[in-house]
C-alpha cells in the first residue's frame, strides 16, 4: 500500500525538504490564506476601539468592512484573469505585497488622528484644574477623574494625565479606509487557491477533500489561533496588530518567491524521466511510474469531458449559492461589529469612565477572550465532531443541526446575555453551529465546481464568492444602522434578532442549493468509473434511474387502454395476462456477472434479437468476443446458461 501511495498523481518529486512539492506548495496556499485572515480577524478585537481611538464615529467603523470588502469584489475580477494569464504564483506574490504595503498603512493612520495633547505629572495630594474641549485620560499611576467634576487629583502616589484637545481632526480615518481598501484590492485569493488547490489534488478526490477541509478548518479556527494574540499585543498599543500581519506577510511572501510552483512546472517535474540508479528494478518502477502517469492523463481527458453545461453565469445553483453566501457572511461581518459594541454596556463591567484608553484595551481584551471558545469549539466540531456526528445522522443532517444551532444562538446573544460568562457560553455554542455546519459545504461545493464547470472551475467557484463579500459589504452598515449611536438595548436586541433571521435563511438557502447539487447529473456520475462516462456521453446513454423509470412508464402505456402506446391487448383474459408476463420475463435473460462470462451471454442474446446496427458495435467494441450466428428455430429456443427455471404461468 505504501508503494503505491508514493506514485498517486497528487504526489510529486521529493523536494530537497523531503516533501513532494505538492505538500510544500498546499502549505503556501495555506500561509496565503493567513495573509488574508490576518487582516480581517486576528485585527478584528481591536477593530472598534482602534477605530474608536482614530476619532471614527460608529457608522464610519461599519463602513471599514465595506470598504474592505466592495474593493474585494473587484479583485475578485482582476486577479483570476492575472493567474490565469501570468500564473498563480505571480498573482499570489502580487497579492501579499499589496496586503502588507495596506496592513502598514493602517497600523500607521494612528500617527494622523491625534489633536493636540498635553501630558501633566501630579504628585501625591495634587490636583489639576480641568477645563472644556479636552478629554483627559489616566496614562499610569492612581488619579481620580470624576465625570461630573472639572477637578482630577492624584491619590496615594500620584500618576501621569494626558489631556487631549477636541478636534474634528478625521485624517487617520481616512487614511486608514485607504488601507482597508488596498487590502480589499488585492486579497480576492479564495477562487485562486481553491481553483489551485483542486488541479493539484485531481483526479484523487480523497486527498481534495482533506486539503479543502484544511483550507476551511484554517480560516474557522483562525479567530481561535490569533484573536487572543492580538488582545495581548494591543496592551503595547491598538495598532500592533497591523504591525505583526505586516510583518508575516513579509516572511510569506519570501516563502512563496522561493517555493511556490505553478501547476505547469509540478506536472513538469512529475512526469520528467526519473533516472535509474539502483539497478532493475529501479527502472522498472519508473517505467510503471510512466505508464500509471500516462493512464492518469487519459482518465483526465475522460472526465474533463464528461459534462458540458451552461457557463457558470447561467447556473441556477452558483446563483442560490450566492445568495446563501451573502446571507451567512452578512451575519459574519455584523458579528464583529456587534460583539465589541455588547461589550460596551454597563452590566459587563468593562466601563472605565475615568481612562478611555483604559477602557479600548479592555475591551479588545474581553472580544479576543470571548473569542477563544468560538475558535476552540469551532475546530473541534469543524473536525473531530463533524465526521463522529456524520456518520451517524450522514453530512446533510449535520449541516442542517449546526445551522439550527447557529441561528437559536445569534437570536439570543441580544436577549440572554448579561455577563461576560454569558457570552463565552453563547460564543461558544455558536463555534459549534459553525463547526458542524461549513465542513458539508466545502468539498461538495468545490467538487461540483469543477465537475460541471471543467473549463470555467475558477469562475465557478468566483461567483458564490461575489455573494460572501458582498455580505460582508453592506453587512456593517446595515447592523451599524439598526444599532445607532444612542446604546439603546432594545436596538441592539433587535439586531441580533435580525442576524440570528439572516442566518437561518442563507443555511436554508445552502441546503436547498445542496439539494439541487445531488440530483445534478454529473454528481450522480461520480459512481461511474471514467470509462463508464466516456460511453455513456458516447452513445448518448441516459441515467440508469431515469432508463428504468422511463421503461416502465412505456410498459405502463403499452398496457393500458387509451393511452398513446397502448398495443390493444386484452387483458380481461387470465390466458392473455399470463401469456404477455412470460413474453416479458423471457425478453430479458439472467446475464451472468463475470467479465467474460457476461460479454458472451450479450453476443448470444444479441444473435438473437439485436439487428445490424447493433451487431457490427457489439464487433468493434468487443473483437476479441465472438458472436454467434443468427440463430435458427432450435438454437432460439436454448436458454442462457444462468437463466432461472421457467415459471409455470399456468
Amino acid at each position: 500500500a505504501a508503494h503505491h501511495a508514493q506514485r498517486i498523481p497528487c504526489c510529486g518529486v521529493s523536494s530537497a525538504m523531503g516533501l513532494d512539492w505538492t505538500q510544500i506548495c498546499f502549505a503556501a496556499c495555506l500561509m496565503v490564506n493567513m495573509v488574508d485572515v490576518m487582516g480581517t480577524l486576528f485585527t478584528a478585537p481591536v477593530l472598534v476601539p482602534y477605530g474608536q481611538q482614530l476619532g471614527a464615529t460608529t457608522g464610519e467603523i461599519a463602513s471599514f468592512s465595506t470598504v474592505r470588502f466592495g474593493l474585494a469584489i473587484i479583485s475578485l475580477l482582476w486577479m483570476p484573469r492575472l493567474a490565469d494569464a501570468k500564473g498563480t504564483k505571480v498573482t499570489l506574490l502580487v497579492s501579499v505585497l499589496g496586503s502588507v504595503v495596506a496592513y502598514g498603512i493602517q497600523g500607521n493612520s494612528h500617527y494622523l488622528s491625534g489633536c493636540e495633547r498635553q501630558s501633566y505629572t501630579l504628585n501625591m495630594g495634587d490636583t489639576l484644574q480641568l477645563w472644556e474641549g479636552h478629554d483627559c485620560s489616566l496614562i499610569n499611576g492612581t488619579v481620580t477623574i470624576p465625570s461630573d467634576s472639572s477637578m482630577a487629583q492624584a491619590v496615594g502616589t500620584g500618576g501621569i494625565v494626558e489631556c487631549t484637545t477636541q478636534c474634528s481632526n478625521k485624517n487617520g480615518v481616512y487614511f486608514f479606509m485607504v488601507g482597508r481598501a488596498l487590502a480589499g484590492f488585492f486579497g480576492g485569493t479564495q477562487p485562486i487557491l481553491r481553483s489551485y488547490i483542486s488541479q493539484i489534488s485531481l483526479p484523487n478526490m480523497a486527498v481534495l477533500k482533506v486539503r479543502m477541509t484544511f483550507l476551511f478548518a484554517s480560516h474557522q479556527a483562525g479567530a481561535f489561533a490569533l484573536s487572543p494574540i492580538a488582545g495581548v499585543i494591543s496592551q503595547f498599543g491598538l495598532f500592533w496588530p497591523w504591525y505583526v500581519s505586516a510583518g508575516c506577510g513579509v516572511l510569506i511572501f519570501a516563502f512563496v518567491a522561493a517555493f511556490f510552483m505553478n501547476v505547469e512546472e509540478i506536472k513538469k517535474r512529475l512526469h520528467s524521466p526519473v533516472p535509474s540508479t539502483e539497478g532493475d528494478e529501479k527502472g522498472e518502477t519508473t517505467n510503471e511510474s510512466a505508464t500509471e502517469s500516462e493512464g492518469e492523463k487519459k482518465v483526465q481527458e475522460s472526465t474533463s469531458t464528461a459534462y458540458e453545461g451552461p457557463p457558470p453565469t447561467k447556473d441556477k445553483i452558483l446563483w442560490f449559492l450566492l445568495f446563501g453566501y451573502f446571507c451567512i457572511f452578512l451575519t459574519v461581518s455584523a458579528l464583529m461589529l456587534l460583539l465589541p459594541l455588547l461589550l460596551e454596556y454597563e452590566s459587563y463591567g468593562l466601563l472605565d469612565p475615568n481612562d478611555v484608553e483604559r477602557l479600548r484595551e479592555r475591551l479588545a481584551s474581553a472580544t479576543s477572550m470571548v473569542m477563544i471558545p468560538n475558535g476552540v469549539s469551532n475546530l473541534v466540531f469543524s473536525t473531530v465532531g463533524f465526521l463522529i456526528i456524520s456518520n451517524f445522522i450522514g453530512d446533510v443532517k449535520t449541516m442542517r443541526l449546526g445551522a439550527f444551532i447557529a441561528s437559536v444562538m445569534l437570536c439570543l446573544y441580544g436577549f440572554v446575555a448579561t455577563e461576560v460568562w454569558h457570552l463565552l457560553i453563547l460564543h461558544g455554542s455558536m463555534g459549534i453551529g459553525l463547526g458542524l455546519f461549513v465542513p458539508a459545504l466545502g468539498p461538495t461545493l468545490q467538487r461540483y465546481s469543477t465537475l460541471a464547470h471543467p473549463k470555467k472551475a475558477a469562475q465557478a467557484s468566483a461567483l458564490p464568492l461575489f455573494g460572501m463579500q458582498l455580505g460582508q459589504v453592506v453587512g456593517q452598515p446595515i447592523f451599524g444602522a439598526i444599532v445607532g449611536d444612542s446604546q439603546d438595548r432594545n436596538r441592539m436586541n433587535i439586531a441580533w434578532l435580525v442576524a440570528g433571521i439572516c442566518f437561518a435563511l442563507g443555511a436554508v438557502t445552502m441546503d436547498l442549493s445542496m439539494i439541487l447539487i445531488h440530483r445534478h447529473p454529473v454528481m450522480k456520475r461520480l459512481k461511474y468509473s471514467p470509462e463508464q462516462v466516456k460511453i455513456m456521453i458516447e452513445t448518448g446513454a441516459k441515467e440508469q434511474e431515469v432508463f428504468v423509470e422511463d421503461m416502465c412508464k412505456k410498459l405502463r402505456g403499452m398496457l393500458t387502454e387509451g393511452h398513446p402506446d397502448f398495443r390493444g391487448a386484452r387483458l380481461w383474459s387470465g390466458v392473455a395476462q399470463r401469456f404477455i408476463e412470460r413474453v416479458i420475463d423471457r425478453s430479458i435473460p439472467k446475464l451472468r456477472e463475470g467479465p467474460e462470462e457476461h460479454l458472451e451471454d450479450v453476443a448470444l442474446w444479441l444473435s438473437k434479437v439485436g439487428d445490424e446496427k447493433e451487431m457490427e458495435w457489439f464487433r468493434k467494441r468487443f473483437p476479441h468476443v465472438r458472436l454467434p450466428q443468427i440463430a435458427d428455430s432450435a438454437t432460439e429456443s436454448t436458454s442462457f446458461p444462468s437463466s432461472p427455471a421457467p415459471k409455470d404461468y399456468s
